[in-house]
């Protein structure tokens, strides 16, 4: 809360108890702290907290359940290669943030490792696009203030989450309230894109000519 205060929309009143009922398994006690503080929204428009649900919710953020791999989800197998066993199987993995990239497509998401009977001894396992699953003896929100606090050798992409003081959490109904009236709720993200932007080409197109088609592709993927 110190790093990335909650917005003024508050958490989410949630029956846990329906929740555990509906998805046939208790959530940890991070996560639940997380949505009921916070809620269902958005960190700097890549990272999604999910509706602790199994079906559509009205904000349009994928549900724990609707993210989660299961065997009717063939092409998010193909896609990734994964070899976790499929939800419900033990061991299998359950969705708890949702990532996406600029265009809002799927870019990755935090899995908990559903290992044995004690949802809190969980691991996160991070999948990125174009990345291997990755697991960390964390917990969601262990993850989280990793990510904002810039501490560790986690290697992240740092426009996913600019961290401490420049995230934002916004919840989906003050995103919502915010564009009806026809205001952008992520412009304050602009001059955070061109300054990393900036480090990046420092860093990666070092000996590379700026007119060349290599520097020019990396350019653009970059913009976007």
């Amino acid at each position: 809360m110190a790093l990335m205060p909650p917005g003024q929309e508050g958490g989410e009143q949630v029956d846990w108890l329906a929740v555990e009922r509906d998805l046939g398994c208790r959530l940890p006690a991070d996560f639940r702290a997380l949505v009921t503080v916070y809620g269902v929204g958005t960190i700097d428009e890549r990272v999604m907290v999910l509706p602790p649900r199994s079906t559509a919710h009205e904000s349009g953020i994928p549900s724990v359940g609707q993210m989660t791999p299961s065997a009717e989800k063939t092409a998010w197998l193909e896609h990734t290669k994964s070899t976790y066993p499929l939800w419900p199987a033990p061991g299998s993995l359950l969705c708890g943030l949702r990532m996406v990239d600029g265009n809002g497509d799927l870019w990755g998401a935090v899995y908990w490792r559903t290992t044995g009977p004690e949802p809190d001894r969980w691991p996160v396992v991070v999948w990125e696009r174009y990345r291997p699953f990755v697991e960390f003896e964390l917990n969601v929100t262990g993850l989280l203030v990793t990510w904002l606090s810039e501490a560790a050798d986690i290697d992240f992409d740092q426009r996913m989450v600019f961290g401490a003081p420049h995230s934002r959490f916004i919840h989906w109904r003050t995103e919502r309230a915010m564009r009806e009236r026809g205001v952008d709720p992520w412009e304050y993200l602009e001059p955070l894109y061109l300054e990393a932007n900036e480090e990046w080409e420092e860093r990666n197109l070092v000996g590379v000519p700026r007119t060349s088609a290599a520097a020019r592709e990396i350019e653009s993927k970059t913009a976007r």
